[in-house]
């Protein structure tokens, strides 16, 4: 009997433990892809319309939220990813300013949507995301 309650014990103990931490680990995967998907549809979300010459904006609202998923990216401890998405963002104002005040070929904005949208995608968790401490 006492054997039983031992092995018992000692199964519950490590098998707790692991339980916990992966559902630590499923729930940073899944904040971080959140952010991630949010800030894809920021992108998604710019109205607008143009031609070979100029290129006008509609609506980026949504677009303005990116610099604010970027320090969440930051506070979860996923620099690079945050790094990378403030590049987006700089960029995205900058063609934005672009657009307003000098002719913009609306291929040109065409592409770099299609390009800040793969960069979103690619957007990898950090390297502590496997370590224990310091999380969520």
């Amino acid at each position: 009997m006492a054997s039983l309650a031992y092995d018992l014990l000692m199964a519950l103990i490590p098998g707790t433990a692991a339980g916990y931490y992966s559902g630590l680990l499923m729930a940073k995967l899944s904040k971080f892809n959140a952010l991630k998907y949010e800030a894809l549809r920021a992108i998604r979300s710019i109205n607008y319309m143009g031609d070979a010459s100029n290129t006008q904006i509609i609506s980026s609202d949504k677009s303005e939220e990116l610099h604010l998923i970027a320090s969440e990216l930051f506070l979860l401890k996923h620099k690079r990813a945050g790094v990378s998405l403030m590049e987006v963002n700089n960029e995205l104002l900058n063609s934005i300013a672009a657009c307003k005040h000098s002719a913009y070929p609306a291929d040109t904005f065409i592409k770099q949507i299609s390009d800040w949208q793969a960069r979103i995608r690619a957007l990898k968790v950090g390297r502590r995301f496997f370590l224990p401490w310091g999380q969520i």
